[in-house]
C-alpha cells in the first residue's frame, strides 16, 4: 500500500508514466497505489488550498463567496484521476432516470413507496438563497406567485398576502433540485412560463440544467434548451490557432487575441507572414504591405506595436514572447483602441521563432482564424448550464425568447469550464424549439451576458459580467428593433458584475461592481438614447457595521439587485445586504439628504426584518405596492410599496442542510425541558418547550441560517428555532437517555458547545470556543456519549508541514454550572506514521467498556483509533490512544461516511468521488472488504445506512436523493432510487433514530429535512429492553420488561429465554415465557438471585424464537452483593457494612458498629 507521505522519491518516475497514461486517456494500466499518488497530487494542488481557510472578510476582499463549503465538497468529489468533479454525468443521470419514470414498488426501505414516502418535515419558517420570483399573470387576485430556491426546485403560492399560506413544491416532470435563477411568461400566451436554470457568477455552487417551459400555467414542464448535451464528454480544448498553409507538414500554433483591433471570426485572413523591421515594431516599420507583421515583444507597449504595423501596410500582427512561452493578454495601452483596425494576435517564444525561422528561410504563408471561444488546453464539459437570464417579448404579434448563457470554471479552477463554448445570447421564434445564437463580441472576445431587459422601445437590453478570463465586465448593449444583433451602448469603467433596470420614461438605470477597492460598488442613471451615465449617491446603510460607500459589504459579486416600479419610473429599489428604495430617481433633494430610504434590515434593528444578501425583486405590474424580495433565507413580501415588509416562507423549504441530529426516541417520554433560539421569520428570540411524551425531537448545521432545533409529534413540517446564528455545522445528539443534550458547532473549531437538556430549561455550554481556523469549515466531529466525548477534525495545513490530528473534548458531560462558559479539557489525538491526510469522516462505535473511534480521511485512509478516551492526567493531558490501519486494499478517494451494522465487524464504508467504487463492507472488522457498488451509477455517495431488521436492506444519501438496494450480500447489488417524496437532491447527512419505530431523517442540500423509517415486507419481531441494565442483590429478586413489536403481519407462537444468567438463578415471566404473538406488547421477566451467587457483572442475551426466525436483545446483569465486607452478616442488618464486624459490637448503641464508629463510646466530656 502506497501513500503519498512515504513514497516521494518515486513521484517524478512515476509522473512520467502517468502523463503518458492519460494523455492516451488510459487509466487502466495504474496500479491502485499509483491511482492514490495521483489523487494526493490533485487534493494538493486543488484550485481552493489558499482560499478554504479565509476568514469571511478576506473572501469578499477577493470576491469569492462567502461559504467556502462548496470548495471543501468539491475537492472531496473529485475524480482522483482527472482532478475535477463531473456534475455533468448526474444532470445525463437525471434526464435518464426522468425519462424511465418511477415504478411502485412495496417493500421496506425508506422513500420505495408511496405507504414509505418520504415525508418533508421543514422547516417551514426558513427559506434558502433565492433569486427568481414571479407573480402569477393568470391571477387577477394578485395572490399566486412561483419562486424557486437557488439550489431547491421550483415552488407555488396561491395567497402570497397571508403569511399562513404554505408554498408548495412544483414536481410534475421538474426536477426537485433545479437552480432556479430566472422566471417569466409568454406576453402572448400567459400560460406558457419559462424557467432558467445555474448562476455563472457563483461557478459550480449553482450549476443548473437549462430552460424549462410549462405550457399550462406552471403545472407541468418540459425542458426546451440546454442543459447536457447528448454526449456529455469533457474535451480539452485546442484553443484557437494559426495554420502554417506553406510550407507544409508545420505543427498550428496556438494564439490569445488582443483586447483591441478587430476580431478574427471563422472566415481565415490567409496571406504571406513578415518579419518586421525592426523587429520590435517600435519605431517606424519598412513596408509589409498586405502581410501578416511578425514582432517581437519589446519595450513599447503592444498598442504602439500593432499599429506602426498597421501603418506599415499590414493587414494582421502577430506578436511572439522574448521571455518564454507563456501567452499574455495583450492591452492597447495609451494608444487609442479606435485607431486600430487590424487583429492582434499572441503566440509563445518558441513558435515565434520557429515562424521566424520558416520565414527566413522562404515564403511562409499563414491562415488566421477564430475557432474557440477558450484558450488552449483547458477542459470543456459541453452543454449549457448557465441560464443567467430569461425575457420574453411581443414582436409584431409574435413571442420571441431571449436567454443569457453564461460560462464558468470552478471559480479558482480556472482549467475546467462549463458552457465553453455555448454560452452568449440566444433567440428563439417558435417557442423553444429552435435556437439562433447572437454573437456579440467585445474585443475579439463573445461576451457573457447576465442581465436582460425589454425596453418601452420593444429593444433587448444586456449587460454583462466578467468571462472565463476575466474580461468583457460593465459592458451595456441595446438590440435592433428585430433583435437581431446587439450595439454597444455603454462601458462602466472597472465594471464587472453588472445589473440594469430600463424605467418606464426611458431611463436606465445601473448597478454594478467594480474592481476599485475605494468604490467597490456605483449606481448610474441615464437617458437610453443617451450616450452618458450620472454617478447616484449610494444607499448609506444605518448599520454602522456597513460602510457608507459600500451598501454590499464587499459582496457586490454576489448582493447584487435592482428593480424599478414599472408604473412610476421614479421608485426605485436596490439591494446588497439590506434593501433600500428611493421614490426621487436616485436624485438627491438637498446636498446633504440621501435619496434612498433603507427599508429592511438584516438582524431587525435598523428596520424590519429581511434576511441578509438580497439577490433578486419582482413587481406586481398591476399593483406596484406588491413587491417579492429574494435572499439568502427565502422570500420577504411587501404590499405598501416597502413601507412594511415581512417574511414569507412558510413551507419554502429550500434550506441547505450539512447535518442532521435526532434525539432517541424514548430520551423525553418522562422529562421536559426548553430551548431558547431565534425564530427566523421574524427574528425574534422564542422559547421552544420540549413537552413530555413521544416527539420528534432534532437539531442541524444549515448554511448561512445556523443551527436550526425542532419538535414535533404531526410527522409533518415544523417550525425550527436557530439556536447558534452564522453558520451551523456538525450536529450530534446524545444517545444516552439518562443524559439529555445535543452538541452544535459554527465553522471550524470556533465554538463549539452542547445543550444541556437535563433540566427543565436547556443551557448551552461552552466547550471549545477559539480564533483559528483548525480543522474545516464544515467541520466533521463525533460524539461518543457514553464516555462523554467529542471528537473533532483539528487538523491544520498552516506551517511547512501540515498538522493532522483529532480533537478529544472530555471532562464536560456532567453539566457542573461553574464550567459553563470556559473551555472544556481538549487531548490531542495523532500518529504521524498513520494519520497524514485531513479528516473527512468521524465515526465512533458505540460501546460502555471503552471508546473507539474511527476516522476516515480525504487520502482513503480507514484508521482504528482504540481506548480513544484514555490520556494523561494534569493540564496538557497526552493521549493513550493506540492506532492502527483498515485501509482497503481497492480504497481511492474520499471517504465519507463510516457505519457499523450488528457488531463491531460489520463496517461500512462510503466514498465521496466520481469515478471510484463508492460503497464498501467489511464482515471482520476490516481485515477485508467487499466492494458494493453493484449497478450504482457513477454518482458520489455522502452516507449510508443498514436497515436494523433486514441486513440485506441498504440506503445511501447520494446528489440525486437516496437510493436503496435489497440484496446488499450479493456480489454486485442492484441499486435503485427510493424516490416516493423526495428525489433528485444532494442528501448530505441520514440519521437513524434510537428506539423501536426505526424512523430515518435525511438532510438536504437544497429542501431541508425530510423523515421516513425502515420497516420489513416480510413477517419479523423485534425485541428490546427498555433498560441496559439491571441490579439485584444477592439473595433478592428483580424485575424488567421485554418490550416486542411486530411487522410484516407476524403471527407465530414465541419462546422467550435467557442466556448468560448466573446458576441457580430462578426465572418467571409474566404472562410467560411462550406466547402467540401478532401484536405489539411486552413481557415481565423477573429474576430471583441466589444468595450464594458472585457479585460481578454477568451479560445476558434474551432471545425470542419463532417457528421462522430468532430475535435478540442484550441487558446487563449487576449482581450487587449482600455482605459486602464478608464477614457472615448480611447488609441490611450489618452495623458496619463495609468494614468487618462479626460480633456486631455497639458500645454505645446508637446502630454504628464499634469499628466504624468515629465515636464508640458516645459523646461526653471525657470523649
Amino acid at each position: 500500500m502506497i501513500f503519498l507521505k512515504k513514497h516521494r522519491a518515486s513521484i517524478y518516475v512515476l509522473s512520467i508514466l502517468i502523463i503518458g497514461v492519460l494523455l492516451n486517456k488510459n487509466t487502466t494500466g495504474l496500479s491502485i497505489d499509483q491511482k492514490r499518488i495521483i489523487h494526493q497530487k490533485n487534493l494538493a494542488n486543488s484550485p481552493f488550498s489558499d482560499s478554504k481557510h479565509l476568514s469571511k472578510p478576506t473572501r469578499k476582499s477577493l470576491q469569492l463567496p462567502p461559504n467556502p463549503y462548496y470548495e471543501k465538497i468539491w475537492e472531496l468529489s473529485i475524480n482522483p484521476i482527472t482532478g475535477r468533479t463531473e456534475p455533468e454525468k448526474i444532470l445525463k443521470l437525471q434526464d435518464d432516470l426522468r425519462k424511465s419514470g418511477f415504478i411502485a414498488r412495496r417493500s421496506a426501505v425508506p422513500g420505495e413507496n408511496e405507504e414509505m414516502k418520504w415525508i418533508q418535515r421543514g422547516p417551514i419558517n426558513v427559506g434558502g438563497r433565492t433569486k427568481a420570483m414571479m407573480f402569477d399573470p393568470n391571477d387577477s387576485t394578485n395572490e399566486t406567485v412561483f419562486s424557486g430556491g437557488v439550489s431547491g426546485g421550483l415552488f407555488k403560492n396561491t395567497k402570497i398576502s397571508d403569511p399562513n399560506s404554505p408554498w408548495f413544491l412544483v414536481t410534475k416532470n421538474i426536477p426537485q433540485n433545479l437552480a432556479v435563477s430566472s422566471i417569466t411568461y409568454d406576453p402572448n400566451n400567459k400560460n406558457v412560463f419559462y424557467v432558467g436554470t445555474g448562476e455563472s457568477y457563483t461557478a459550480g455552487d449553482a450549476l443548473g440544467n437549462g430552460l424549462w417551459k410549462s405550457e399550462d400555467g406552471g403545472n407541468s414542464w418540459f425542458k426546451v434548451f440546454g442543459g447536457n448535451t447528448e454526449n456529455p464528454t469533457s474535451y480539452i480544448s485546442e484553443g484557437n490557432t494559426i495554420e502554417i498553409k506553406k510550407p507544409s507538414g508545420q505543427n498550428k500554433i496556438g494564439y490569445l487575441a488582443a483586447s483591441f483591433g478587430k476580431s478574427l471570426n471563422s472566415d481565415p485572413i490567409e496571406a504571406e507572414a513578415a518579419i518586421t523591421s525592426p523587429e520590435d515594431a517600435c519605431g517606424i516599420l519598412g513596408s509589409v504591405t498586405d502581410k501578416i507583421a511578425v514582432i517581437q515583444r519589446g519595450n513599447c507597449e503592444f498598442g504602439v506595436k500593432v499599429l506602426n504595423a498597421q501603418n506599415a501596410g499590414a493587414i494582421a500582427a502577430i506578436i511572439y514572447n522574448n521571455d518564454g512561452d507563456d501567452l499574455v493578454s495583450m492591452g492597447v495601452g495609451a494608444t487609442n483602441p479606435n485607431s486600430i483596425n487590424i487583429p492582434a494576435l499572441f503566440i509563445s517564444q518558441s513558435n515565434g521563432v520557429r515562424l521566424k525561422n520558416l520565414i527566413t528561410n522562404g515564403e511562409t504563408v499563414l491562415s488566421l482564424k477564430k475557432s474557440s471561444n477558450s484558450v488552449q488546453g483547458v477542459t470543456i464539459v459541453p452543454g449549457t448550464f448557465y441560464i443567467n437570464d430569461v425575457v420574453v417579448r411581443n414582436y409584431e404579434g409574435k413571442s420571441e425568447i431571449y436567454l443569457a448563457a453564461g460560462t464558468s470554471s470552478y471559480r479558482d479552477a480556472s482549467q475546467t469550464f462549463f458552457n465553453g463554448e455555448e454560452y452568449g445570447i440566444y433567440k428563439s421564434v417558435d417557442g423553444g424549439n429552435n435556437w439562433n445564437k447572437i454573437n456579440v463580441e467585445f474585443e475579439g472576445r463573445i461576451v457573457q451576458p447576465i442581465d436582460l431587459e425589454i425596453s418601452s422601445e420593444n429593444t433587448i437590453w444586456m449587460s454583462t459580467t466578467r468571462d472565463n478570463r476575466g474580461l468583457g465586465a460593465g459592458l451595456i448593449y441595446e438590440s435592433d428593433s428585430s433583435g437581431s444583433a446587439f450595439n454597444l451602448k455603454f462601458q462602466i469603467d472597472g465594471g464587472r458584475r453588472t445589473e440594469i433596470e430600463l424605467t418606464s420614461n426611458k431611463e436606465i438605470f445601473v448597478l454594478a461592481a467594480t474592481g476599485d477597492a475605494a468604490n467597490p460598488v456605483t449606481i448610474k442613471k441615464g437617458l437610453t438614447n443617451g450616450n452618458t451615465l450620472e454617478d447616484l449617491t449610494l444607499p448609506d446603510d444605518d448599520d454602522p457595521g456597513i460602510p457608507s460607500n459600500d451598501f454590499t459589504r464587499g459582496q457586490s459579486f454576489y448582493d447584487l439587485m435592482i428593480e424599478s416600479n414599472p408604473q412610476d419610473p421614479n421608485q426605485v429599489y436596490v439591494g446588497g445586504i439590506d434593501l433600500f428604495k428611493t421614490s426621487s430617481g436616485g436624485i438627491s433633494g438637498s446636498a446633504n439628504s440621501n435619496p434612498w430610504n433603507q427599508i429592511s434590515h438584516w438582524y431587525n434593528r435598523y428596520g424590519p426584518y429581511s434576511h441578509a444578501d438580497q439577490h433578486g425583486a419582482t413587481i406586481n405590474e398591476s399593483n406596484p405596492n406588491l413587491v417579492l424580495f429574494g435572499n439568502d433565507g427565502g422570500i420577504s413580501f411587501t404590499n405598501s410599496g416597502g413601507s412594511s415588509i415581512s417574511t414569507r416562507n412558510l413551507n419554502f423549504h429550500t434550506s441547505q442542510y450539512y447535518t442532521i441530529a435526532v434525539a432517541p426516541k424514548n430520551m423525553f417520554s418522562n422529562h421536559s425541558s426548553t430551548v431558547t433560539g431565534n425564530d427566523r421569520s421574524k427574528y425574534e428570540n422564542a422559547s421552544r418547550p420540549i413537552p413530555q411524551g413521544d416527539y420528534d425531537v432534532f437539531v442541524g448545521g444549515l448554511q448561512d441560517n445556523g443551527t436550526m432545533f425542532q419538535i414535533d409529534n404531526e410527522n409533518s413540517g415544523s417550525k425550527a428555532y436557530d439556536v447558534s446564528g452564522g453558520d451551523g455545522a456538525a450536529t450530534m445528539f446524545s444517545q444516552k437517555e439518562s443524559n439529555k443534550y445535543f452538541v452544535q458547532n459554527y465553522v471550524y473549531n470556533r465554538s463549539v458547545e452542547v445543550w444541556n437538556l437535563n433540566e427543565s430549561s436547556g443551557q448551552n455550554f461552552v466547550i471549545n470556543n477559539e480564533s483559528e481556523s483548525k480543522g474545516d469549515f464544515i467541520n466533521v466531529q463525533a460524539l461518543d456519549s457514553e464516555f462523554g466525548i467529542i471528537y473533532s477534525n483539528y487538523s491544520s495545513s498552516g506551517g511547512t508541514i501540515p498538522l493532522t490530528e483529532i480533537a478529544a473534548y472530555v471532562e464536560w458531560d456532567d453539566f457542573d454550572p461553574d464550567d459553563r462558559n470556559f473551555n472544556a479539557k481538549k487531548v490531542l489525538l495523532y500518529d504521524n506514521n498513520l494519520f497524514f491526510s485531513n479528516a473527512s469522516a468521524l465515526s465512533v462505535y458505540p460501546s460502555s467498556e471503552k471508546s473507539t473511534l474511527y476516522v476516515g480521511t480525504e487520502g482513503g485512509q480507514l484508521l482504528k483509533v482504540e481506548n480513544a478516551h484514555k490520556y494523561s492526567e494534569g493540564d496538557n493531558p497526552e493521549s493513550q490512544a493506540e492506532w492502527s490501519s483498515l485501509t482497503g486494499n481497492n480504497f481511492l478517494g474520499s471517504i465519507s461516511d463510516i457505519e457499523f451494522g450488528s457488531s463491531e465487524n460489520e463496517i461500512f464504508v462510503t466514498f465521496h468521488n466520481f469515478g471510484v467504487n463508492n460503497i464498501f463492507f467489511s464482515d471482520d472488522g476490516g481485515v477485508s472488504w467487499i466492494e458494493k457498488d453493484g449497478d450504482l451509477p457513477d454518482i458520489p455517495v455522502r452516507c449510508i445506512l443498514q436497515n436494523p431488521m433486514v441486513e440485506d436492506e441498504v440506503i445511501i444519501g447520494t446528489e440525486l436523493g437516496v437510493w436503496y438496494t435489497k440484496d446488499f450480500s450479493s456480489d454486485k447489488p442492484s441499486w435503485l432510487q427510493a424516490n416516493a417524496g423526495m428525489s433528485d437532491v444532494r442528501v448530505t447527512d441520514l440519521d437513524l433514530r434510537k428506539g423501536d419505530d426505526f424512523k430515518v431523517f435525511a438532510a438536504t442540500y437544497g429542501l431541508g429535512v425530510y423523515s421516513s423509517f425502515f420497516t420489513s415486507d416480510e413477517p419479523l419481531i423485534n425485541i428490546n429492553t427498555e433498560v441496559k441494565s439491571i441490579k439485584i442483590n444477592q439473595g433478592e429478586e428483580g424485575s424488567f420488561n421485554v418490550n416486542y413489536k411486530v411487522y410484516g403481519g407476524f403471527d407465530e407462537q414465541t419462546t422467550f429465554s435467557i442466556e448468560g444468567l448466573p446458576s441457580d438463578t430462578n426465572i418467571s415471566y409474566e404472562p410467560s415465557n411462550s406466547l402467540k404473538i401478532n401484536s405489539n406488547g411486552f413481557i415481565e421477566i423477573t429474576l430471583k438471585i441466589d444468595e450464594k451467587t458472585d457479585a460481578k457483572s454477568y451479560p445476558l442475551s434474551i432471545k425470542a424464537k419463532s417457528e421462522n426466525l430468532t430475535k435478540s436483545t442484550s441487558i446487563e446483569l449487576i449482581v450487587v452483593s449482600n455482605d459486602n465486607d464478608n464477614d457472615g452478616v448480611k447488609n441490611d442488618v450489618d452495623k458496619c457494612p463495609d468494614t468487618p464486624n462479626t460480633d456486631q459490637k455497639d458500645s454505645d448503641n446508637d446502630g454504628i458498629g464499634d469499628v466504624c464508629d468515629t465515636t464508640p463510646f458516645g459523646q461526653n466530656i471525657f470523649s
